[in-house]
C-alpha cells in the first residue's frame, strides 16, 4: 500500500506542476490490481480510495478526466460500487471512521468530476450520421460521469433515506448524514440529466416538517457559518426548489404555501428580538426564507397567504414591511453590493416579495394603506440592482394614477431592460426571484411615461429585447408575448428613431405582418397599429396631400341657439363601414374611448338632434381594429371632437388618432368627461393649452351649450382661413 501511495504522489506532484502525466491509466491499473488483492482488508482499500478522491478532487480543471478511457476505466465502476455500498449503510447502519472519511471523499471527487469534468464522449463519425450508419446498428455507448454514479435507483435510493430518515430523525447538527445529503443535492440542481421530478417531493416534505421549522428557532446568534443540517435544511432544499421546480412551480408552491406561510411568525421570531445589523448568519438564514416566500409568491393562487393573520395576528407582509424599514440595513444596503452579503441579500428578497405580491388587487390596496411608498424611498439609494428596481417599480406601481410624474424614469427603464436581459435566456424566466412575465406586465403600465419610452427607444438593447419577447415562439403568448406586443406599440410613438429600428428588425416584422392576419382580432388590431406606424401612415398622408385639390370643409349653417335643439331629424350620421368607401365629408368627428361611449352617444345624438352638424361617430370600434379606417375618417372631418377620460390617455389606439388628427391640422375641441382625469403626458401635449368643455363640471345641458359655442368658434377660425 506505501508503494501504491508514493506512486500516487509522484503522479499528482506531476499534476501539480501542470506537467501532462501520462501515468494516469496507469496509476488506475495499479489501484485497481491493489484492491482486488485486498479484497479481505476493506480498511486498507476505504484508506487508498479516500487518499486517492481526496487529492484528485484537487484537480478538477485538468483535461485528463475527460478522455473516454479514464471515463471507461474500471476505477470508476470500482468507486461507483464503493459509492453505493458506503451509501446504503449510511442508509441503515452507523458508519465507522474509515467508511465516513471514504464517502466524504468519493463524493467530493465525484461532484467535482460531474460539475467539471461531465462532458459525453460519442463518435462523431457514426453518432446521428445516416450515410455512415444507415440502419443505426452500431449504437456508441455515451460516457459521463453523471451516468456513472446517478441512475436511476441511486436516485430512488436518495429519496428513500430522505423521506425514511433525514425528515424523520433529528441528528446532531455535524452528523455525516447532513453533509452528504447536502452535497449531492448541490450536484443534482447543477446536472441536466437527473430527473428532479422524483426527489421534488421528498425535499417539499423537508421543508414542510417541524425540523425545518425549529432550526429557525434554535439557530445561534453567534456562529459564523451554518452547520450541515442547516445548510441542508435552510439553503439547499429551497434553493433546490427555486431552481429546479419551475416546470410543476404552481403545485409544488400551493402545497409549500400551507406551511411555510403559516409558520412564518415562529420563524421570524428570533429576527424580530435581535439586533438585525450583527446577526450576520441570522440575516443569511432569514434571506433564504424570504427568498422561499417570493418563489411562492410568483404563484397567483398562493398570495392570499401573505395577508391572512395566524396565531399572532402579524401577516407575513407586515413582517416584511418591518425588515424593509429597519434602518440599519437601509444603511447597509447602501454601502454593500454584492448579492451574497447578507444585508443586501434579505433587503433584495423582501422589497422583491412585496414587488411580485403587487399582482394581487387586495394586497395591492394593502400596501397603499401601509404607505409602503414611504418605505420605498430610501431604497433608491441601494447600490444593488434588483432592491433598486424593485423599490422604484413598487413605488410606481402604487401611485399608478401620477404615472407621468414618476421618479427617474430612465433609471426605473434601464432596470426593467435589465431585468429582461437577465430573464430572457434562463430555463425559469426567473432572475433573483422576479419573472419575466410579471416584469412585462408592470413595464407595460410604467411605459405610460414618455421618459420610460425614450430610455427604452435609445437603449441598444431596448427594442431588441422586448422584439424577442414578442416573437420567440418558446415564450407564453399571453403573458409574455403580447404584453411585449403592446410595449413595442407605446414605444412606436416615440420617435422617427423607434420606427426605424422596429422596421430593422426583420424578425419583429415578419411577427407582426403575420399577426395582422391573424384570428385573434386583439392581437391583429395591435399588429396593425404597428404596421401603421412603421409602413402605412407616410404612405397614406403622401397620397392625402396628392388628392387634397380641394376647397376647405365649411359648416353647412351657423347654429342659432334660438332654435330648438330637441328636434330629432331622420337619418342617423354614425359612421359605418360603407361611409369609409363614400366622398362624404362630415362637419365633426367624436373621437372617444369604447369603455366611455354612454356619455359620448349622449353628445352625439344632441348634436345630430339640431340638423345643424353632419357627425361622424364610430359606434362599431373600427377605428381601434383598423388604423386605415380611422385616418380615412379624420381626413373627411373638418373638426375633432375629442372626448377625453384616463382610458382615452392610456389607450394606444386613441393615442393613434390624436397624434393623426395634430398631423393633419384638425382642429381639436378638447370634452373632459372623466372628473378624477385632468390632462398628462402626451394627451396635454396635444391639447396644448386649449379651452377644453368639461361636462364633468356642471349640468349636461349648460354643458352642450358651452360645447355648442365652440364649434361655432372654431368654425368661424376655419371659414377666415
Amino acid at each position: 500500500m506505501d508503494l501504491l501511495l508514493e506512486r500516487h504522489q509522484s503522479v499528482i506532484r506531476q499534476l501539480r506542476k501542470g506537467e501532462p502525466s501520462k501515468d494516469v491509466k496507469e496509476l488506475f491499473n495499479e489501484i485497481v490490481l491493489f484492491l482486488n488483492h485486498t479484497i479481505h482488508n476493506e480498511t486498507d482499500g476505504l484508506h487508498i480510495l479516500s487518499v486517492i478522491c481526496y487529492e484528485m478532487a484537487r484537480f478538477t480543471t485538468l483535461n485528463f478526466f475527460n478522455d473516454p478511457e479514464i471515463i471507461n476505466h474500471k476505477f470508476f465502476l470500482i468507486l461507483n460500487k464503493t459509492f453505493q455500498m458506503l451509501f446504503t449503510k449510511l442508509t441503515f447502519v452507523s458508519l465507522t471512521k474509515q467508511d465516513e472519511q471514504c464517502i466524504d471523499g468519493i463524493s467530493l471527487l465525484i461532484r467535482n468530476l460531474c460539475l467539471y469534468k461531465n462532458k459525453i464522449s460519442t463518435n462523431f463519425y457514426i453518432d446521428n450520421n445516416e450515410k455512415l450508419n444507415p440502419d443505426n446498428k452500431e449504437i456508441f455507448k455515451l460516457l459521463s460521469y453523471e451516468k456513472i454514479f446517478f441512475t436511476e435507483l441511486f436516485i430512488k435510493k436518495f429519496v428513500r433515506l430522505i423521506e425514511n430518515d433525514i425528515v424523520i430523525n433529528n441528528y446532531e447538527s455535524y452528523h455525516i448524514k447532513y453533509k452528504i445529503i447536502d452535497r449531492l443535492l448541490h450536484i443534482f440542481i447543477k446536472l441536466n440529466d437527473i430527473d428532479k421530478r422524483l426527489i421534488l417531493d421528498s425535499i417539499v416534505k423537508c421543508l414542510e416538517s417541524k425540523i425545518y421549522t425549529n432550526l429557525y428557532k434554535t439557530i445561534n446568534l453567534s456562529q459564523h457559518i451554518l452547520n450541515p443540517q442547516q445548510s441542508f435544511f435552510m439553503y439547499t432544499c429551497p434553493k433546490f426548489i427555486r431552481l429546479c421546480s419551475y416546470k410543476q412551480q404552481d403545485d409544488i408552491s400551493n402545497t409549500l404555501s400551507k406551511s411555510i406561510i403559516k409558520y412564518h411568525d415562529d420563524i421570524f421570531e428570533k429576527y424580530s428580538s435581535s439586533v438585525s445589523e450583527s446577526e450576520v448568519t441570522l440575516n443569511q438564514s432569514i434571506a433564504w426564507y424570504v427568498e422561499l416566500l417570493n418563489h411562492i409568491a410568483l404563484t397567483p393562487t398562493t398570495r392570499e397567504f401573505f395577508i391572512r393573520k395566524f396565531d399572532a395576528g402579524r401577516t407575513v407582509i407586515d413582517q416584511v414591511i418591518n425588515i424593509l424599514k429597519e434602518k440599519s440595513l437601509i444603511k447597509s444596503v447602501s454601502e454593500n453590493i454584492e448579492l451574497f452579503h447578507p444585508d443586501v441579500a434579505l433587503m433584495s428578497y423582501s422589497i422583491t416579495v412585496l414587488y411580485n405580491l403587487t399582482f394581487e388587487k387586495k394586497i395591492f390596496y394593502d400596501l397603499k394603506d401601509k404607505k409602503v411608498i414611504d418605505i420605498c424611498k430610501p431604497l433608491y439609494k441601494a447600490r444593488d440592482k434588483t432592491i433598486q428596481f424593485a423599490a422604484r417599480t413598487l413605488a410606481a406601481i402604487l401611485n399608478k394614477e401620477d404615472i407621468d410624474k414618476i421618479n427617474n424614469p430612465s433609471i426605473i427603464a434601464r432596470s426593467y431592460l435589465y431585468l429582461i436581459k437577465n430573464t430572457i435566456d434562463d430555463v425559469t424566466l426567473t432572475y433573483h426571484g422576479i419573472k419575466l412575465d410579471g416584469v412585462l406586465t408592470n413595464l407595460e403600465a410604467i411605459v405610460q411615461n414618455d421618459d420610460v419610452k425614450e430610455e427604452i427607444v435609445n437603449d441598444d438593447d431596448g427594442i431588441p429585447l422586448l422584439a424577442r419577447c414578442a416573437y420567440e415562439e418558446n415564450l407564453d403568448i399571453e403573458t409574455i408575448q403580447i404584453p411585449a406586443l403592446r410595449i413595442i406599440d407605446a414605444v412606436s410613438f416615440v420617435n422617427d428613431s423607434a420606427v426605424k429600428q422596429i422596421k430593422e428588425n426583420d424578425d419583429l416584422m415578419d411577427h407582426v405582418k403575420d399577426l395582422s392576419n391573424n384570428n385573434d382580432k386583439y392581437q391583429r388590431a395591435i399588429a396593425k397599429r404597428i404596421l401603421w406606424k412603421v409602413e402605412k401612415e407616410v404612405e397614406f398622408m403622401s397620397k392625402q396631400e396628392k388628392q387634397k385639390k380641394q376647397n376647405q370643409i365649411k359648416i353647412k349653417k351657423i347654429f342659432d341657439e334660438k332654435q330648438a335643439v330637441y328636434q330629432y331629424v331622420r337619418g342617423d350620421h354614425h359612421f359605418n363601414l360603407t361611409d369609409h368607401k363614400t366622398s362624404e365629408k362630415f362637419d365633426l368627428m367624436i373621437s372617444y374611448y369604447p369603455d366611455d361611449k354612454e356619455i359620448c352617444l349622449k353628445i352625439y345624438n344632441r348634436l345630430i338632434a339640431s340638423d345643424f352638424y353632419r357627425i361622424l361617430f364610430d359606434k362599431d370600434n373600427l377605428h381601434c381594429s383598423n388604423p386605415r379606417i380611422m385616418a380615412e375618417a379624420i381626413e373627411k372631418s373638418s373638426i375633432i371632437l375629442m372626448c377625453f377620460s384616463s382610458k382615452y390617455r392610456n389607450s394606444y389606439a386613441c393615442r393613434l388618432e390624436a397624434e393623426y388628427a395634430k398631423k393633419r391640422e384638425r382642429p381639436i375641441i378638447p370634452v373632459k368627461i372623466d372628473h378624477q382625469y385632468d390632462p398628462t403626458g402626451w394627451l396635454e401635449k396635444i391639447i396644448d393649452n386649449k379651452k377644453y368643455i368639461d361636462f364633468t363640471k356642471y349640468e349636461f345641458n349648460i354643458m352642450f351649450a358651452q360645447l355648442i359655442d365652440e364649434i361655432n368658434e372654431v368654425n368661424e377660425r376655419i371659414n377666415k382661413k
